[in-house]
Formats: structure tokens, sequence, C-alpha cells
């Protein structure tokens, strides 16, 4: 077990202080000449990471995998977050609190929950945590915004149902979805303070959030005393590079922000095997709802993405998910990819991911292949 504190209650020291004049110049009452001037930071922050060399785990740590800081919150998460979102479409509560078990026995302690309309996951997990006493080893991130709007009233109604839902005092991480265009950013941060000032909630994450809207939110933050956004979960995966590397990267870099990937295996596109049309059609006679967002994959650079993750996995005698996601954890500023999983083997081929320690020669053959 790692050293860092869990620090569900804890918060840094500087987190409401302001943030530092850019080049020298006093930060302007309006947010929008600060914003242009963040804007090229993030600029240089992206020309820096664009000449930095990927650093792969080429030595196995003494442990089979180590838990990793989760920003500046003090929290420690294992290298993959369960995505307990789809555990409502399970058959029964014993097959959900299955893939619970299987996660918390391979060393998982951070379980991500959404606020469905009809919350069936999210009391899953609740029940799961109360039965097995596990609310004090686990580090709970939970998403609003996807059934709720982000006013203030909003926020508090979900953060209630969630709280009650999940049978705990506080969450951990509270993640908003996306940016609500029909709210002010500065009313859903003042209300996110009330909530962690009545201990609700311990820290804030964004969810799809643009890069400009984290600079808008990180300057709010810094003029007004609001907290501020400290873990980030983008799309972003071998598939899905472009918009992260050139976008949300740079800024989650500059901003010391943990980014968690959502949808790192493309929607399971890279788990294997090397696909083709004819799996394609079946798939779609099957589950025309996961072939309808598998589609846009099955392309040439689709295909010679997941030959070279499968390539490596017959070498490794590992699963073609551990390999997708082990890419992902050599990258910088990468903390835990978010893995949804309904089955016991999909989180037994996820967590395997912390002890696949990719070399130089195989995350450079991922690279070229994953080119765009």
């Amino acid at each position: 077990m790692s050293d860092e504190p869990r620090g569900r209650h804890s918060r840094p020291d500087d987190e409401t202080r302001p943030i530092e004049p850019i080049g020298g110049r006093p930060l302007a009452t309006d947010p929008e000449p600060a914003v242009a001037a963040a804007l090229a930071v993030v600029e240089r922050s992206l020309a820096q990471m664009a000449n930095r060399v990927t650093r792969p785990l080429l030595d196995p740590p003494a442990q089979p995998y180590r838990l990793r800081p989760l920003g500046r919150t003090g929290l420690a998460v294992f290298p993959v977050v369960l995505d307990a979102s789809r555990l409502g479409e399970a058959p029964d509560r014993s097959t959900a609190h299955r893939v619970l078990d299987a996660y918390a026995a391979a060393g998982g302690n951070a379980v991500l929950v959404d606020d469905a309309a009809d919350g069936g996951a999210a009391q899953l997990v609740g029940t799961w945590l109360t039965s097995r006493r596990r609310r004090e080893q686990t580090v709970l991130l939970a998403r609003v915004g996807t059934a709720s709007d982000l006013t203030a009233a909003g926020l508090n109604t979900a953060a209630d149902r969630l709280l009650r839902r999940l049978g705990t005092d506080q969450i951990d991480v509270l993640v908003l979805a996306d940016h609500d265009a029909g709210t002010v950013m500065e009313e859903t941060l003042t209300a996110v303070a009330g909530l962690r000032d009545d201990q609700r909630i311990g820290h804030l994450g964004a969810g799809d959030h643009s890069p400009e809207r984290l600079i808008q939110a990180r300057v709010l933050a810094g003029q007004r005393g609001l907290p501020r956004f400290e873990a980030v979960l983008p799309v972003h995966s071998l598939l899905q590079r472009a918009a992260y590397e050139t976008g949300v990267g740079p800024v989650a870099h500059a901003q010391e922000l943990a980014c968690l990937p959502r949808s790192p295996l493309a929607g399971g596109f890279l788990a294997g095997p090397v696909p083709t049309r004819g799996a394609l059609r079946r798939l779609r006679e099957l589950d025309p709802e996961r072939a309808e967002r598998l589609q846009p994959f099955l392309t040439r650079r689709g295909t010679r993405v997941v030959e070279a993750i499968v390539r490596i996995a017959e070498q490794r005698d590992a699963q073609p998910a551990a390999v997708a996601l082990g890419w992902l954890l050599t990258r910088p500023h990468i903390t835990a990819p978010v893995v949804a999983a309904t089955g016991v083997e999909q989180v037994w081929a996820a967590t395997s991911a912390s002890g696949v320690h990719l070399s130089r020669s195989e995350v450079t053959g991922l690279e070229r292949a994953s080119a765009e």
C-alpha cells in the first residue's frame, strides 16, 4: 500500500491561493485578459510537451502495482479506476458485487459512479461498500450533470441524491460532466464551495470541459477564492489522441491536474481481437447499439492499432486490454484510466494492466501504429 494519506477531508494549504501574475503583470478583474494570458502559457506548455520523450515503466517495481497520487488532493488511487456506471445492467446484486469484489481483490480502490436517473449502479456500489466495509479504503468519484443541471439547486439536489444512494456522508471527488451552457461558471463553482464547506464533497474534477473552460475555471478560482479543478476525465485512448494531446493535455499539465482518461479502450474496440467486417456484421445482429459505437473505429488505422496491440499481448502472454491501458500508463501526467466493466473477466483484463511494463520500443510501435 502507498504511504500517501487518503485525506478524505484534507485540502491543500494553497487551495484558494490566487494564481500568480503571468509575466509579472497583475491579473485583471475581468477574467477575459487573464484567459488570453493563460492561453499563452498553455501554448508554451504544448511546445515543451512536444519535445518531451515518453518515459515507459522499463523496470517493474517490487510490487505488482503502486498507488498513484491523485493530483494535489492527497488521495492515492490504483492505476485503473473502475467505472461502475453500468453495473445497474447486471442481472442481480450478487453479480454486480462480484465485479466489485474482483476489482478490490486486484488492489483496486477507486470507483466512479454517475448521477443516472435510476440510480441503480450507485445503490449497488453503496450496498457493496456497506456489506464489505470498504468505504474507508475506497476513493469515491461521482459524476454529476448527466441527470441534472449544474445550477446551485441542481448541484445540491444531485449531491444529496448520490450521498443517499451511496450510503455515505462524503463524495471524495465530485466530477462535473461538462460545462452547463445555461449556467454561469461562477454559480457552479460557488455551489461546489458550499458542498465542500459542508464536507459533502472533498475535491472537484472536470469531465468533458474544453481547454478554454478549464482556464476560465482556474482564473475564477484564483480571483474569487473558489474551488479549483484537481482532476480531469477526458476521452483519451490510442485511437482518440489528438483532442487530448493538443488541447486538454497541455492545460491539465499547466494546472497540475490528475488525468483519468475515459473510454481508454475505445468502447472495447482495443480489447481485441483484430476486427473484421464480418465480425462487425455479426455484432450488428447481436448488439446493434455497440456495433454502432464501434463502426467509426473500423478503419485501416483502427485495424493497424489493434494488430499492434495483439502482437505485443501475444509476446507477453497478456490481455490486449492490458496492453492498451499499459500504453496510457506510460504517458506523462496520466494517473489512471477509467474502465467500465460488467463482468469479472473484464475486471481481470483491465486490472492486469498494472503489471504490464512496456518497453520503449513497444511504446514507439504503438504510437507509430496510432499516428493520424
